[in-house]
């Protein structure tokens, strides 16, 4: 193939003809010389290149000769001082301009040691040549008419006189770097062709690499946004740059099978020679060390799968450059100069990226407006979602997008999560359950209030969080933790797997109708370790007075209102509640105290806001862990507690005055 890339890339795989490059010569003028190296110049770059190896040649030109030129991609033809004397010759030439019409092929001539206007005019050689075609019988005026048609019109391309470079060294060097950009444009993966809202990303990357003191580049972000595609798109740009090059993908995967057979694999193909294990080390990082090269690592997950490919420092020469892509911020951690953060479409690109696998088109069809807004909204940004929503979507009806869109709504789509799960697979135990929390309660909430919960868990807060964050799982903006939609979606799925149609037997509760079944039919469990509820999105709830006496192992028990309202009603009061709870919010909370046999001493977080309560609870409590207090608009807090033991309570946590305290302990 062209490309160093990789052998079992899609690019690769969609390659129909069996050569890139055609040599149409005239033997006896070049083949013990220039065309021989021309020959092995496109050999070292791996490019396939047909030379036909028949010294004797007759007056029919071969089949076998015709379908090498049909199976050709690019056709070099080397015009010389006797070209015009082969009739072999000139009819490949005409064969090839066929297909240069037919199939699009790219024809490029080089004037070797001719003048381009005699090629172009049939003149000096050339006449001479015509004039003797004309003495003999067996060519008739007609042909020779095509023949001299088929110079004016090569000659007219654009191509290379030998005559307007130093030496031939130089000429070969331009022609293998033109035929490789023309290749890779040729061999460009379907995914780069058409493809919409990368050139940010990639003209920001490129500034880098112009940077002489730049020499290695991580390209990091979530799966599905398009760092391999943006890697292959500057790969095949600027590869033929470079002394050798080399697009190793997979490195994940391939990893998983032994780091020494992928280094085997990268080095052979970088040196295209898979017996350099017989040369010493020593020396093949000598060669290298004199060498400019181009390599791309994709999907790198460790910092020792890069220190082991490359080494540390890298040992290439002078002007080299090497792109890292991963979903792992910490696998850059050594030796890499520079970490790009790929960024998330914009509005308008999202939009025409969706449109063009939803219906060929840059913008939506009449009729498919709105539906089109809510599925590019429900993208986020990513790529990957906007290609395989669109996809899904493409050719259904209107009826079918609405139930389409309502069904992502409840569970993301297969091929979308199968993408966004790889960096979540790779945690362990204790990280995933940080996750889980942050998905189901913590997103939103500060980076210092996150780790104070986990800690209190006993999970490992910070280093948990910066994991997630390095993983690209989650992101912290202004000390606020965050999260992509598409990510939250996948954290939610994860959950209902751990029970499919029966909610109390999972570890969190955040549907709401799921939520209100459980708990208007009292069916908690030891299982249920938080519930998030938006209390004004569900009809009126009666709950018993110990309802959450089924659920001793609740750690968070969010009861929030969207709307400023509440349908949670407790018309016996409440007498209990877990002791292992470091998170309780409760919008409109009715009773006028808390749980007496509640404590509440491991609480983190208590937010109250528009409770009827007139003072938390009685007698005296330690709130040695308590950070946020919220309890604005209580309008009937009479008394609260003694908050003296409380050190890490936060300045500025909200206790309103609007609630008319009378008394305070």
């Amino acid at each position: 193939m062209a490309l160093v890339a990789a052998s079992s890339s899609s690019s690769a795989q969609s390659v129909a003809k069996k050569n890139d490059v055609f040599i149409s010569f005239r033997g006896e003028d070049t083949r013990s010389n220039f065309t021989i190296h021309l020959y092995d110049a496109f050999c070292r770059k791996q490019i396939r290149t047909y030379m036909d190896s028949q010294l004797v040649k007759g007056d029919e030109i071969s089949p076998s000769l015709l379908q090498a030129i049909e199976d050709s991609y690019v056709s070099v033809v080397v015009f010389s001082e006797n070209y015009a004397s082969s009739r072999w010759c000139l009819d490949e030439l005409v064969h090839i301009l066929h297909c240069k019409r037919v199939q699009g092929q790219i024809v490029i001539p080089v004037f070797y040691r001719i003048d381009p206007s005699h090629v172009r005019k049939q003149t000096d050689i050339y006449k001479q040549a015509f004039e003797i075609y004309e003495r003999d019988l067996k060519v008739d005026q007609h042909k020779m008419q095509i023949w001299k048609q088929a110079l004016n019109e090569t000659a007219n391309l654009a191509g290379f006189d030998s005559h307007t470079f130093r030496d031939e060294s130089e000429l070969l060097h331009k022609i293998v770097k033109d035929i490789l950009q023309k290749l890779n444009h040729k061999y460009s993966p379907a995914e780069l062709k058409g493809l919409i809202g990368i050139e940010d990303n990639c003209a920001e990357i490129e500034l880098l690499l112009k940077d002489a003191k730049t020499k290695t580049i991580g390209i990091w972000g979530m799966g599905g946004i398009g760092k391999s595609t943006i890697a292959k798109n500057i790969f095949l740009k600027c590869s033929s740059d470079y002394d050798r090059s080399c697009f190793l993908e997979n490195v994940r995967e391939e990893s998983k099978n032994g780091l020494t057979g992928l280094r085997h694999k990268f080095l052979s193909r970088l040196l295209r020679d898979d017996l350099f294990m017989e040369t010493a080390s020593y020396f093949l990082e000598s060669s290298l060390s004199r060498m400019k090269v181009f390599v791309v690592l994709d999907d790198v997950s460790t910092a020792e799968q890069l220190e082991y490919l490359v080494g540390e420092p890298f040992y290439f020469g002078l002007g080299s450059k090497i792109l890292i892509t991963t979903r792992d911020k910490h696998a850059l951690s050594k030796g890499v100069d520079v970490i790009y953060k790929v960024k998330e479409l914009k509005s308008h690109r999202s939009l025409e990226l969706f449109s063009l696998n939803a219906f060929s088109a840059s913008l939506p069809i009449m009729g498919y407006e709105e539906l089109t807004k809510r599925a590019v909204v429900y993208a986020q940004g990513i790529p990957l979602a906007l290609k395989v929503l669109g996809s899904y979507l493409r050719g259904r009806s209107e009826v079918e997008w609405k139930s389409a869109l309502r069904k992502l709504e409840k569970s993301p789509h297969k091929d979308i999560q199968k993408v966004l799960r790889l960096s979540y697979d790779e945690l362990d135990d204790e990280e995933k359950k940080i996750f889980l929390d942050i998905v189901c309660f913590l997103k939103g909430e500060s980076t210092e209030l996150v780790i104070s919960l986990l800690d209190s868990f006993d999970f490992s807060g910070a280093i948990g969080i910066r994991t997630l964050h390095d993983k690209a799982l989650i992101d912290v903006h202004y000390d606020i933790v965050l999260m992509h939609d598409l990510m939250q979606e996948m954290g939610l799925q994860i959950v209902r797997e751990e029970s499919n149609g029966k909610p109390e037997r999972r570890s969190r509760l955040c549907d709401s109708k799921e939520i209100y079944d459980v708990l208007a039919n009292n069916k908690g469990s030891k299982k249920i370790e938080g519930i998030r509820l938006d209390v004004s999105q569900i009809k009126d709830l009666h709950l018993e007075a110990d309802i959450f006496k089924k659920m001793p192992n609740m750690r968070f028990l969010k009861f929030y209102s969207g709307s400023g309202s509440s349908h949670v009603h407790l018309p016996k009061g409440l007498k209990f509640l877990p002791n292992k709870i470091r998170y309780l919010e409760w919008y409109g909370f009715l009773p006028k105290a808390l749980p007496s046999t509640f404590c509440p001493a491991q609480l983190v977080k208590l937010c109250m806001r528009n409770s009827h309560l007139q003072k938390l609870w009685s007698g005296v409590q330690d709130f040695v862990c308590l950070q946020e207090i919220d309890l604005r608009y209580s309008k009937q807090l009479q008394e609260l507690p003694n908050l003296s033991k409380c050190l890490d309570l936060k300045v500025g946590a909200r206790i309103s005055r609007s609630s008319q305290c009378h008394r305070m302990n």
